[in-house]
């Protein structure tokens, strides 16, 4: 519309001043740029590096090779020097376009995404190697040549030797705890126009220089963090929507060029996308992935942004290619992106994994867990010190001995803040060039390690750092049970602690345990420790356990990890059985199923506990729910610790009827009323599980729990 003047008068106004956006834009671009690489991570690189190699050298070599080599019989001339460079450009994938995307899609954790931004790295990572090789080659005479290798190399230098150093001496500078100094802030901000200018100057562009400047800047708080938050609103919801209304304006729609010349342009576009399609899905295949991921991949790789845009603009300035080219690129790109945005959105599942793992992942729940496998192996998710505390208490208390050790997978999680690519890395193996210790991670992880070493038996800590975003962050936790074989995955409730945590964080940590217990495939306990236990207790772990049991798949994993604990000489165990007089009735064969199993499972608890002084079994039976909640209150006592499972099949009915008066429904109405100061004050941990669904069935097996605000539904 910009071209109609009638159009641009009344919409602009008469005295409309473009060569002002034109600096908007670009100062937008540049710092759009540099927060992107601010989040880069080479880690995600190193650890997809055998499959990122080959799918980001075939996506770029395929559809290169098979462009040039299509250019001159579809055009019947020469290949002309535009297109060999808009051939090249639109080959690459570049990571800030791909993670951006995957952002705003919700992939960035899923297999599919990590594996789509080490590819686009090394992409990259090629085409800045390439092009400051054809910049050193361009030069007239050898002296240019080499000056201007000189003047990249002193660039760079001076990025890691004089940059890097005072960032480093800023977050040393800055109080745990505190943010950074305005000033400093506001001196980098400063800085990226001056190393714009600088890689300007030298000739490579303009984005040159805040690339660098952003690669070598620690990622993540207290710099990182700082940065991100006090400058991406200014440069989304301002600089950036002036940048595209500026390439809207610039484009022309009824300046297409002749006829013959788009029908040539349009087909090396169309080539090049479907041999890109092409490429990516072959080289997926190579690396045993599915077609269909590898597809998806392929279209993940076709998106384009603002990389490919700030190409073209540079492009049409330097008169490198005309307005007709340009808009014919420019709508392509576009259109491309239209296309392939859809078709991953609603094609691809996040849960699925790339390809059939080697391992046996058939390890569950904890009842199947195989006798030759003699490690209890459970994941613990720890937001701040009082979950670290809990999961001390926890492991003592389940009897870890020279028979059956515990090996324990801790994961920290921090919320995704001044990064771009998810990171789960291992505690002792750590990026030290771009990431700075955390000091709170520093002490849990230490106060791990000193227990390791001085547990009553043996217990074995592997600690991981993981920065995702909570939306997403269930997804590295689902890689990494199925990947160490956990039958059991435990994680604080989000109410634990909120003087701690913060009011904004109960949200997203809610939205977190929601999405474990929907698609976790293994067994999720909930832990909650409202922070409310009475003070006077000395005991340094559980000692007065109780549970219980209904019926159902999820009381039989509490009682399966309660018959652990109930090997534990320092352990006092209590376990309510509580009969509905329905089990009598055997109305359906899943009942019928259910109440056997239960029975069997009883029955072995009981043969194994036989002798055991420290176990009180009390069997009470009850006609409804309102008998069941008189148990419940009947039996209050000083525990240290209630176990329940979630969901229970003879109550099934009955719960539905009382969701509007369960507060949290990801606990059950059993578990929630445990979990409330109703039961003991208040003052006891509660442990609620619930088998994977992916094992249920009937009832169970599509149920759901979604959490809008405050309110949940199931």
């Amino acid at each position: 519309m910009g071209h109609s003047k009638e159009i641009r008068d009344n919409l602009y106004g008469k005295k409309i001043h473009l060569q002002l956006f034109d600096t908007i834009a670009e100062i937008g671009s540049i710092y759009a740029i540099f927060l992107m690489s601010l989040k880069f991570d080479f880690a995600v690189l190193r650890r997809n590096a055998k499959k990122s190699w080959k799918i980001g050298i075939g996506g770029f070599l395929f559809p290169t090779v098979v462009t040039f080599s299509l250019i001159y019989p579809i055009t019947g001339t020469a290949p002309k020097v535009p297109w060999l460079m808009s051939t090249v450009t639109l080959s690459f994938s570049y990571f800030p376009v791909i993670s951006q995307a995957l952002y705003e899609l919700n992939l960035m954790s899923s297999e599919l995404g990590q594996l789509a931004m080490s590819s686009a790295m090394l992409n990259d990572a090629l085409e800045w190697t390439s092009l400051t090789v054809g910049l050193i080659a361009a030069q007239n005479d050898c002296f240019k040549g080499i000056l201007t290798f000189l003047s990249i190399l002193g660039m760079l230098l001076f990025t890691l030797y004089v940059i890097r150093p005072l960032m480093i001496m800023i977050i040393k500078n800055t109080p745990e705890g505190k943010e950074v100094n305005e000033i400093y802030t506001v001196g980098i901000l400063l800085g990226v126009l001056v190393m714009s200018v600088i890689s300007d100057s030298i000739g490579l562009l303009s984005v040159g220089g805040p690339i660098f400047m952003g690669l070598v800047i620690p990622d993540g708080p207290p710099l990182g963090a700082a940065i991100k938050q006090k400058t991406e609103f200014v440069v989304s919801e301002f600089l950036m929507p002036m940048y595209f209304f500026r390439v809207g304006v610039s484009i022309d729609v009824h300046a297409i060029g002749d006829p013959a010349t788009m029908e040539h342009l349009q087909s090396i576009i169309l080539v090049l996308f479907v041999s890109k399609i092409v490429g990516v899905t072959l080289s997926g295949l190579l690396c045993k992935i599915g077609f269909k991921n590898s597809f998806m991949l392929s279209m993940i790789m076709s998106m384009k942004g603002l990389i490919e845009l700030n190409a073209l603009r540079h492009w049409r300035g330097s008169q490198i290619i005309d307005g007709a080219f340009y808009n014919q690129m420019v709508l392509s790109s576009l259109v491309l992106t239209m296309i392939v945005t859809p078709i991953v959105r609603f094609s691809y599942i996040p849960h699925m994994r790339l390809k059939e793992a080697t391992k046996d992942l058939r390890v569950r729940n904890i009842q199947s867990t195989p006798k030759d496998d003699e490690a209890c192996r459970i994941l613990f998710c720890v937001h701040n010190e009082e979950n670290a505390g809990n999961i001390i208490t926890f492991l003592e208390a389940s009897n870890p001995t020279d028979a059956s050790p515990i090996c324990a997978s801790v994961v920290h999680t921090v919320d995704l803040v001044g990064h771009s690519v998810p990171q789960l890395t291992p505690y002792r193996n750590r990026n030290k060039f771009r990431q700075i210790d955390r000091p709170l991670t520093n002490q849990m992880m230490q106060a791990f390690d000193t227990y390791s070493k001085n547990s009553r038996g043996p217990v074995v800590i592997e600690a991981y750092s993981m920065v995702a975003p909570y939306t997403s962050m269930h997804e590295n936790i689902f890689r990494l049970a199925l990947e160490n074989l956990v039958p059991l995955i435990i994680v604080p409730f989000h109410e634990n602690h909120q003087s701690v945590v913060g009011p904004s964080m109960t949200g997203p940590i809610r939205q977190f345990n929601l999405n474990v217990q929907e698609f976790s495939p293994c067994t999720v306990g909930i832990l909650v420790d409202r922070g409310l236990c009475c003070p006077l207790k000395k005991s340094s772990f559980y000692s007065n356990v109780a549970l219980f049991f209904i019926g159902g798949p999820d009381d039989r994993e509490a009682l399966a990890y309660a018959s652990r604990m109930a090997d534990n000489p320092d352990v006092c165990l209590t376990v309510f059985r509580i009969i509905m007089r329905i089990n009598k009735i055997k109305s359906n064969e899943e009942d019928l199923t259910e109440f056997k199993l239960d029975k069997s499972l009883i029955n072995e608890f009981k043969l194994r506990n036989t002798g055991n002084d420290r176990l009180n079994w009390h069997d009470t039976e009850v006609g409804n729910c309102v008998e069941v909640m008189d148990v419940i209150k009947n039996s209050q006592s000083e525990y240290d610790l209630v176990m329940v499972g979630r969901r229970h099949p003879y109550m099934s009915l009955r719960e539905e009827e009382m969701t509007d008066f369960i507060q949290n429904p990801e606990l059950g109405m059993i578990g929630d009323v445990l979990a409330s100061p109703d039961f003991c004050n208040g003052m006891v941990k509660v442990l609620v599980m619930q088998e994977s669904r992916q094992l249920s069935y009937g009832a169970y097996h599509n149920e759901s729990i979604t959490c809008t605000g405050i309110s949940c539904t199931r």
